[in-house]
């Protein structure tokens, strides 16, 4: 009688059982002999330093695959095959930031543009008192008593003696600073105070906390030292600017310079006067920093390998890959990029910034097309992480080994050889676990 297991393989089970048992046998003594002059497998290490070498191992192979990963998600951040790769992200731009600014947008439809004409910014009212001289003392009658009465209703009454309470006078620049504290603890005034300085002279300013014509305040009472800032040196005003979309022009008021767009999708500020283009574009910012990463983190991970190629030939042999090129001088010069001396990728915002502006299509293949710089990035970060970590430290293992050693280990590659061959052979591997137990 035979015993069939799985797989193509028809064993004698006499034959079979005699065979474990001579293997047993001879694993025993393999054991007991190793016992005694082998130290663990986990303090096996090059240096003396026993388990200290062991973590030193371990934590590169940590490194190695952590470094590796940052190369794949940085590369995938600029291949066209991904949905959410960064030449896709449109967004709202402004020919002239100094114009308008865009601070958010909400779904912008590909192909929107906007002319804006601004013809005024929205500005806060401002009251300024008269300016003396800060160290002097304050005039006789100097004392102010007066009211400060703001557009949300809240009114302010200042009350600031020109004598302290010892009897001596106080400064200009006291009066107007006890003033200002007294505005600026009044929550909710909707006016703010401060002390401005200049030349040794001082004088007292009143602005209103928001900007536009409603949001103004008024000032009325016994000004005394503050004299001047009952009257507006600057009126609060709404900035005015036209719009003109899909053909259409519109005049439009605003009390504050953050302002709305295309129908609410796009918030902006505005910022001085003139006219400005706001359209839909790819965000050349945000590509930039995608390649800055991307060669950041492909120089770390070539860094690592080079530190620790004489770890193993799989170490060695994706150092040597990392070490090539990725494209030529020409194509990589086209787009920004180049090697310094030591070898490190190098990104030229300017350069990029310039290629996607006169050549967007092009700069975008060459970047993230298939076969393009991050593709080919990529593949090498995928051979990277299909490498066997035995592969990338077996310098480092066989360093840790005497004979006897190689013995002990030369199991486990067996084991790691002979699942690898498939599922049959895993199958009848653990029938010959089972007939093993059985001798036990």
């Amino acid at each position: 009688m035979s015993l069939r297991i799985s797989g193509n393989n028809s064993l004698n089970t006499q034959g079979l059982y005699q065979m474990l048992r001579t293997l047993q046998a001879s694993q025993r003594a393999n054991v007991a002999k190793l016992s005694q002059s082998v130290e663990p497998i986990s303090k096996i290490s090059r240096k003396p330093s026993g388990s200290a070498q062991y973590t030193d191992t371990l934590k590169f192979v940590q490194e190695y695959g952590k470094d590796m990963s940052n190369v794949k998600l940085s590369a995938s951040k600029l291949q066209s095959g991904n949905p959410s790769n960064v030449f896709s992200n449109t967004n709202m731009q402004s020919s002239d930031s100094s114009v308008v600014q865009i601070d958010q947008a909400f779904r912008p439809k590909e192909g929107t543009s906007i002319s804006l004409q601004v013809e005024s910014l929205a500005q806060a009212q401002q009251n300024k008192s008269q300016s003396v001289n800060a160290s002097d003392k304050a005039a006789d009658g100097s004392s102010m008593n007066f009211q400060v009465a703001s557009a949300n209703g809240r009114n302010i009454q200042i009350n600031v003696s020109d004598v302290n309470q010892d009897g001596t006078k106080k400064t200009n620049e006291q009066m107007y600073q006890e003033a200002a504290d007294q505005i600026n603890s009044s929550r909710n005034s909707g006016v703010s105070a401060s002390v401005a300085k200049e030349n040794g002279k001082v004088s007292l300013v009143l602005t209103s906390q928001k900007t536009g014509e409603s949001n103004g305040f008024t000032v009325q009472g016994q000004m005394g030292a503050a004299a001047g800032a009952e009257a507006a040196a600057v009126e609060g005003e709404n900035a005015k600017y036209t719009v003109t979309q899909n053909g259409k022009t519109t005049s439009r008021t605003s009390e504050s310079n953050r302002i709305s767009l295309d129908y609410g999708r796009v918030d902006a500020t505005l910022k001085g006067t003139g006219s400005a283009q706001v359209k839909t574009g790819v965000d050349s910012d945000q590509i930039v920093s995608a390649v800055k990463d991307l060669a950041k983190n492909y120089n770390e991970a070539t860094d690592l390998l080079k530190e620790n190629a004489s770890r193993g030939r799989g170490t060695q042999a994706q150092y040597e890959s990392f070490s090539r090129p990725i494209a030529s001088d020409r194509t990589l010069k086209a787009v920004g990029i180049s090697y310094d001396k030591s070898g490190k990728m190098q990104v030229d915002e300017k350069a990029l910034k310039k290629a996607l502006t006169d050549d967007f299509e092009g700069t975008k293949d060459i970047l993230g097309g298939q076969f393009g710089i991050a593709d080919r990035i990529s593949q090498r970060a995928d051979s990277a992480i299909s490498t066997s970590s035995g592969r990338l430290v077996d310098q480092d293992i066989s360093s840790r080994m005497d004979r006897n050693q190689e013995d002990v280990f030369s199991s486990f590659r067996y084991l790691d050889n002979f699942s690898g061959s498939g599922p049959y052979s895993m199958g009848n591997y653990y029938a010959v676990g089972l007939m093993l137990n059985t001798l036990g």
